[in-house]
């Protein structure tokens, strides 16, 4: 099944009449998550060399948590980091590539201090996220911020809600 038809089952809109996504609803999807796997595997296969950061969840947005922990269990590379950012000065063959795995694009306030934080460590950085409010503001933000940076859904380009 196409995954944008998977999220839009779990998409609607809220009082300010601005397009919501039900995560924890989502989350429980076996069909997104093994399409969300799929992607980002594949995402993985097409760089050379990199390190997939999969950086820490808020404690008040964890819905997507059981689709990233399938995932860690699932990549098969080189390198894996979760957590916070710093995690990387951890790591004993520093990486040169950071793939960063992100659950969801809305601003990027969070994404800009973790893309700041690693290219201070001489890393380069792309962006796969699972969801993007906006694809706009997704490109946007890769073009002020010198990354590139892509969605496996975009909300806004869901033409059923």
């Amino acid at each position: 099944m196409d995954v944008k038809k998977i999220v839009s089952a779990y998409a609607g809109k809220n009082d300010k009449g601005q397009n919501e996504i039900d995560l924890k609803g989502l989350a429980s999807d076996k069909a997104f998550r093994e399409q969300a796997i799929k992607a980002v595997i594949k995402e993985v296969q097409e760089k050379d060399d990199v390190c997939v950061l999969i950086p820490a969840f808020r404690r008040d947005n964890t819905h997507l948590s059981k689709l990233i922990n399938e995932l860690a269990l699932t990549l098969q590379v080189k390198t894996l980091v979760t957590g916070d950012v710093t995690n990387l000065k951890r790591v004993k063959s520093h990486p040169k590539n950071i793939m960063l795995i992100k659950q969801s694009f809305r601003t990027g306030k969070e994404l800009q201090a973790q893309i700041d934080e690693i290219k201070a460590m001489g890393c380069t950085v792309s962006v796969f996220c699972l969801l993007a409010h906006s694809s706009a503001k997704l490109q946007s933000f890769g073009y002020q911020n010198e990354v590139k940076i892509k969605a496996l859904v975009a909300v806004d380009e869901i033409p059923y809600i």
